[in-house]
Protein backbone atom coordinates (compact mmCIF):
# COMPACT_ATOMS: atom_id res chain seq x y z
CA UNK A 1 0.00 0.00 0.00
CA UNK A 2 1.15 3.55 -0.71
CA UNK A 3 0.93 6.07 2.09
CA UNK A 4 1.62 9.80 1.79
CA UNK A 5 2.45 12.32 4.48
CA UNK A 6 -0.38 14.86 4.28
CA UNK A 7 1.80 17.56 5.79
CA UNK A 8 3.88 19.23 3.05
CA UNK A 9 7.61 19.58 3.54
CA UNK A 10 10.26 21.67 1.81
CA UNK A 11 8.85 23.72 -1.11
CA UNK A 12 5.47 21.98 -0.72
CA UNK A 13 6.76 18.48 -1.41
CA UNK A 14 5.10 15.40 0.09
CA UNK A 15 6.84 12.24 1.27
CA UNK A 16 5.43 8.91 0.13
CA UNK A 17 6.31 5.32 0.89
CA UNK A 18 5.06 1.87 0.02
CA UNK A 19 4.42 -0.47 2.93
CA UNK A 20 4.09 -4.19 2.38
CA UNK A 21 2.42 -5.15 5.65
CA UNK A 22 2.46 -3.44 9.06
CA UNK A 23 2.82 0.33 9.09
CA UNK A 24 5.29 1.51 11.77
CA UNK A 25 3.76 3.77 14.40
CA UNK A 26 5.77 6.80 13.25
CA UNK A 27 3.97 6.62 9.89
CA UNK A 28 0.52 6.11 11.36
CA UNK A 29 -0.55 9.68 10.53
CA UNK A 30 0.31 9.21 6.84
CA UNK A 31 -2.77 8.68 4.69
CA UNK A 32 -3.31 5.59 2.57
CA UNK A 33 -3.77 6.17 -1.15
CA UNK A 34 -6.72 4.28 -2.66
CA UNK A 35 -5.47 1.43 -4.91
CA UNK A 36 -6.99 3.01 -8.02
CA UNK A 37 -4.95 6.20 -7.43
CA UNK A 38 -1.61 4.62 -6.50
CA UNK A 39 0.00 4.59 -9.96
CA UNK A 40 -1.03 8.17 -10.67
CA UNK A 41 0.13 9.33 -7.23
CA UNK A 42 3.52 7.64 -7.66
CA UNK A 43 4.06 9.54 -10.91
CA UNK A 44 3.33 12.86 -9.20
CA UNK A 45 5.44 12.50 -6.05
CA UNK A 46 6.96 14.41 -4.38
CA UNK A 47 5.19 17.48 -5.79
CA UNK A 48 1.64 16.25 -5.55
CA UNK A 49 -1.66 17.94 -4.73
CA UNK A 50 -3.89 15.90 -2.45
CA UNK A 51 -7.66 16.11 -2.17
CA UNK A 52 -8.56 15.02 1.34
CA UNK A 53 -12.08 14.49 2.64
CA UNK A 54 -12.90 13.23 6.12
CA UNK A 55 -9.28 12.23 6.71
CA UNK A 56 -8.95 10.18 3.54
CA UNK A 57 -7.30 10.86 0.16
CA UNK A 58 -9.95 11.09 -2.52
CA UNK A 59 -7.98 12.64 -5.35
CA UNK A 60 -4.47 13.47 -6.56
CA UNK A 61 -3.08 15.96 -9.04
CA UNK A 62 0.30 17.06 -10.33
CA UNK A 63 1.84 19.79 -8.19
CA UNK A 64 4.19 22.45 -9.50
CA UNK A 65 7.89 21.94 -9.00
CA UNK A 66 9.26 25.22 -7.62
CA UNK A 67 11.89 27.15 -9.49
CA UNK A 68 15.30 26.78 -7.86
CA UNK A 69 16.19 29.69 -5.66
CA UNK A 70 19.24 31.48 -6.98
CA UNK A 71 21.55 32.48 -4.14
CA UNK A 72 22.52 36.10 -3.83
CA UNK A 73 25.99 36.68 -5.29
CA UNK A 74 28.69 37.06 -2.65
CA UNK A 75 30.22 40.48 -2.20
CA UNK A 76 33.77 41.13 -3.41
CA UNK A 77 34.92 41.44 0.21
CA UNK A 78 33.58 37.99 1.07
CA UNK A 79 35.05 36.47 -2.09
CA UNK A 80 38.38 38.07 -1.28
CA UNK A 81 38.32 36.70 2.27
CA UNK A 82 37.48 33.21 0.97
CA UNK A 83 40.26 33.36 -1.60
CA UNK A 84 42.82 34.45 1.00
CA UNK A 85 41.81 31.52 3.20
CA UNK A 86 41.98 29.12 0.24
CA UNK A 87 45.50 30.26 -0.66
CA UNK A 88 46.68 30.03 2.96
CA UNK A 89 45.36 26.47 3.24
CA UNK A 90 47.00 25.48 -0.04
CA UNK A 91 50.37 26.92 1.03
CA UNK A 92 50.16 25.17 4.39
CA UNK A 93 49.37 21.86 2.70
CA UNK A 94 52.25 22.18 0.23
CA UNK A 95 54.71 23.10 2.98
CA UNK A 96 53.64 20.19 5.18
CA UNK A 97 53.96 17.78 2.26
CA UNK A 98 57.69 18.47 2.38
CA UNK A 99 60.29 17.85 -0.30
CA UNK A 100 62.84 15.39 -1.65
CA UNK A 101 66.48 15.72 -0.61
CA UNK A 102 69.54 14.35 -2.42
CA UNK A 103 71.84 12.82 0.20
CA UNK A 104 75.61 12.32 0.18
CA UNK A 105 75.33 8.79 -1.25
CA UNK A 106 73.29 10.06 -4.20
CA UNK A 107 69.97 8.68 -2.98
CA UNK A 108 66.86 10.85 -2.74
CA UNK A 109 64.61 10.66 0.29
CA UNK A 110 61.45 12.59 1.08
CA UNK A 111 60.93 14.54 4.29
CA UNK A 112 57.57 15.93 5.44
CA UNK A 113 57.30 19.18 7.36
CA UNK A 114 54.54 18.93 9.92
CA UNK A 115 55.04 21.14 12.97
CA UNK A 116 56.56 18.20 14.83
CA UNK A 117 58.87 17.44 11.90
CA UNK A 118 60.06 21.04 11.82
CA UNK A 119 60.84 20.98 15.55
CA UNK A 120 62.72 17.69 15.22
CA UNK A 121 64.72 18.90 12.23
CA UNK A 122 65.60 22.13 14.02
CA UNK A 123 66.91 20.06 16.93
CA UNK A 124 68.93 17.84 14.58
CA UNK A 125 70.34 20.78 12.67
CA UNK A 126 71.27 22.52 15.93
CA UNK A 127 73.09 19.44 17.22
CA UNK A 128 75.14 19.13 14.04
CA UNK A 129 75.89 22.85 14.04
CA UNK A 130 77.36 22.41 17.53
CA UNK A 131 79.69 19.63 16.36
CA UNK A 132 77.73 16.36 16.34
CA UNK A 133 79.02 13.99 13.64
CA UNK A 134 75.50 12.74 12.96
CA UNK A 135 71.95 12.66 14.25
CA UNK A 136 69.16 10.02 14.30
CA UNK A 137 66.24 10.87 12.03
CA UNK A 138 63.93 9.21 9.52
CA UNK A 139 62.60 9.90 6.04
CA UNK A 140 58.90 9.49 5.27
CA UNK A 141 57.86 5.89 5.81
CA UNK A 142 61.37 4.79 6.77
CA UNK A 143 62.94 3.53 9.97
CA UNK A 144 64.93 5.93 12.08
CA UNK A 145 68.65 5.78 11.33
CA UNK A 146 71.79 7.77 11.96
CA UNK A 147 72.28 10.45 9.31
CA UNK A 148 75.82 11.84 8.96
CA UNK A 149 76.25 15.56 9.62
CA UNK A 150 76.52 16.35 5.90
CA UNK A 151 73.10 14.80 5.25
CA UNK A 152 71.51 16.60 8.19
CA UNK A 153 72.86 19.87 6.78
CA UNK A 154 71.54 18.99 3.31
CA UNK A 155 68.10 18.12 4.71
CA UNK A 156 68.05 21.34 6.74
CA UNK A 157 69.00 23.46 3.73
CA UNK A 158 66.44 21.79 1.44
CA UNK A 159 63.47 22.00 3.79
CA UNK A 160 64.34 25.59 4.72
CA UNK A 161 64.41 26.57 1.04
CA UNK A 162 61.15 24.68 0.44
CA UNK A 163 59.35 26.47 3.26
CA UNK A 164 60.82 29.85 2.34
CA UNK A 165 59.77 29.56 -1.29
CA UNK A 166 56.17 28.65 -0.56
CA UNK A 167 55.80 31.12 2.31
CA UNK A 168 57.09 33.89 0.06
CA UNK A 169 54.96 32.83 -2.88
CA UNK A 170 51.86 32.70 -0.67
CA UNK A 171 52.59 36.21 0.60
CA UNK A 172 52.85 37.55 -2.95
CA UNK A 173 49.63 35.81 -3.98
CA UNK A 174 47.85 37.50 -1.09
CA UNK A 175 49.10 40.92 -2.20
CA UNK A 176 47.72 40.15 -5.66
CA UNK A 177 44.39 39.04 -4.20
CA UNK A 178 44.02 42.21 -2.14
CA UNK A 179 44.49 44.49 -5.12
CA UNK A 180 42.24 42.90 -7.75
CA UNK A 181 38.88 44.57 -8.26
CA UNK A 182 36.59 41.97 -9.83
CA UNK A 183 35.23 38.56 -8.90
CA UNK A 184 36.52 37.17 -12.20
CA UNK A 185 40.07 38.22 -11.37
CA UNK A 186 39.79 36.66 -7.92
CA UNK A 187 38.52 33.38 -9.34
CA UNK A 188 41.44 33.20 -11.78
CA UNK A 189 44.00 33.26 -8.95
CA UNK A 190 44.95 29.75 -7.90
CA UNK A 191 47.85 28.32 -5.95
CA UNK A 192 50.41 27.79 -8.68
CA UNK A 193 49.30 30.76 -10.80
CA UNK A 194 52.02 32.84 -12.41
CA UNK A 195 52.40 36.12 -10.54
CA UNK A 196 52.01 39.50 -12.23
CA UNK A 197 55.35 40.85 -13.46
CA UNK A 198 55.98 43.30 -10.62
CA UNK A 199 55.22 40.71 -7.94
CA UNK A 200 57.20 38.01 -9.75
CA UNK A 201 60.25 40.30 -9.95
CA UNK A 202 59.96 41.19 -6.27
CA UNK A 203 59.72 37.53 -5.29
CA UNK A 204 62.88 36.72 -7.25
CA UNK A 205 64.73 39.53 -5.47
CA UNK A 206 63.56 38.32 -2.06
CA UNK A 207 64.62 34.72 -2.71
CA UNK A 208 67.97 35.77 -4.17
CA UNK A 209 68.66 37.91 -1.12
CA UNK A 210 67.73 35.04 1.20
CA UNK A 211 70.00 32.62 -0.67
CA UNK A 212 72.92 35.05 -0.47
CA UNK A 213 72.69 35.35 3.31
Amino acid sequence: MLRINPTPGLYGSHSGRIFQETVPARYAHWLEVPPELEEEAMSYLPFIILTIKKGAITGVAQGQRPEPVKPEPLSLDVLRKNKLEEISNSARSVIISGCGVTLSDGSVEHFSLTETDQINLTTAFGAVAQGAVGYPYHADGQLCRLYPAADIMAIGAAVTAHKLYHTTYCNHLKVWIRRVETAEELESIQYGSELPEDLANNMVEVLQYAQAM
